[in-house]
């Protein structure tokens, strides 16, 4: 055990990692829903995962669900953010 205030950063740090990447892997992206086991895709679909959210982050995107909504009624805006690293954020 450590001091109180020693545990409580440990446990704020712990979390903040769990909502910054994992609630957005597993609810956002539909990681855990994602049926493939097998090979070298699910190491693959975690790189582009992965990619995806880096992108948004230089981006500044805050809600990454809604602008993969939007980035799917306007590809070519998903598609500058690929190639230019910039785009409208919503």
């Amino acid at each position: 055990m450590g001091p109180p205030k020693r545990l409580l950063r440990l446990v704020r740090d712990h979390w903040s990692i769990e909502n910054r990447l994992h609630h957005r892997r597993d609810v956002s992206l539909g990681e855990d829903a994602c049926q493939t086991r097998t090979g070298s895709l699910p190491s693959l679909l975690a790189q582009l995962n992965s990619t995806v959210l880096m992108l948004m982050d230089r981006a500044g995107v805050r809600n990454v669900a809604r602008q993969m909504c939007y980035f799917g009624a306007h590809l070519d805006q998903a598609l500058a953010l690929l190639l230019t690293g910039c785009c409208s954020v919503y």
